[in-house]
């Protein structure tokens, strides 16, 4: 599972408004909850978006986060390039693959 996570500079009304540190959590919900139940939530990924790169940038899952199975995903912001106001993103996209029948065994019986 990797994170494409876009600020477009071209577009972007004002650069310090860009994300700079940020981090994802994941966790796996009930069908029926809406709710974040913080006591199953882990951390998935935590990078800097850098404003000289480009901006479609993709960031890896956590070595750590590997074995967890999630359907939910949250992005927080610990930081921004300076605005004091607001922080601003375009896109966000999350890939990854649907665990197999044995991974979801082993999940269950853990």
């Amino acid at each position: 599972m990797h994170y494409l996570f876009n600020f477009l500079q071209s577009v972007a009304y004002d650069r310090r408004s860009a994300p700079k540190d940020c981090r994802v959590s994941g966790w796996l919900r009930a069908h029926d909850d809406l709710e974040v139940d913080t006591e199953k939530l882990f951390s998935l990924a935590e990078f800097t978006y850098d404003l000289e790169k480009s901006n479609a940038q993709t960031f890896d899952i956590l070595d750590s986060a590997v074995s967890g199975l999630v359907d939910a995903v949250r992005l927080d912001f610990t930081s921004n390039h300076g605005s004091a106001s607001h922080t601003c993103i375009y896109r966000l996209r999350v890939h990854g693959h649907e665990p197999d029948a044995v991974s979801m065994m082993t999940m269950q019986l853990s």
